[in-house]
């Protein structure tokens, strides 16, 4: 043996254990070209997972903004309709200390009954209470509520209301007691 031929057969060994090592590279690249494979299929399952969350969230958000509104907007009727409930019931005593007035003699009390009057309408005033206008207005059935009917011969005042027996109020649009009138028919 020559001593090409020594060399070539030393070199054998050393290029079969590169091709084994090179076949076993390759194998642990197929391996790893797998793993990143698995790797980027999962991360696009959670990227989506993150955004139906994120999703998620800002829809809870929403709902919860939504929620607070309608509670404040809730609270806010039931103060009012509370506060027109209480109105409601203290709109009559004026009708009452407007007759008291009128029928007490003794000048002191009529005074007395006079200045708890001015209270309960400053009161009511403070709440944005306005009395609803009937005296020679058009009647409206909105605002007025007729008992009787006068016949009259004027036409320009038919439909008119010609006596108020009790005043109406309103508070804002909300009407708390409709004007009891009489209409010129």
């Amino acid at each position: 043996m020559d001593e090409k031929t020594r060399e070539r057969t030393r070199e054998l060994p050393v290029v079969e254990m590169q091709q084994e090592e090179y076949k076993a590279m390759q194998n642990q690249l197929v391996t790893v070209s797998q793993q990143l494979s698995i790797a980027q299929a999962i991360a696009v399952k959670e990227k989506a997972r993150s955004e139906e969350l994120s999703n998620l969230v800002n829809r809870m958000q929403a709902d919860f903004d939504n929620y607070r509104k309608r509670m404040n907007d809730n609270n806010k009727k039931l103060k009012e309709d509370g506060i027109c409930t209480v109105l409601e019931k203290l709109i009559p005593e004026l009708d009452v200390l407007k007759q008291a007035i009128q029928t007490i003699s003794d000048e002191k009390v009529a005074e007395g009954v006079k200045m708890i009057y001015r209270q309960i309408v400053d009161i009511l005033t403070a709440f944005g209470v306005e009395e609803i206008p009937a005296l020679g207005m058009q009647f409206d059935p909105n605002l007025h509520n007729a008992v009787m009917q006068t016949k009259t011969n004027d036409p320009s005042k038919v439909n008119m209301i010609v006596e108020v027996y009790n005043k109406g109020y309103k508070m804002g649009d909300r009407i708390l007691r409709h004007s009891i009138v009489r209409v010129a028919n």
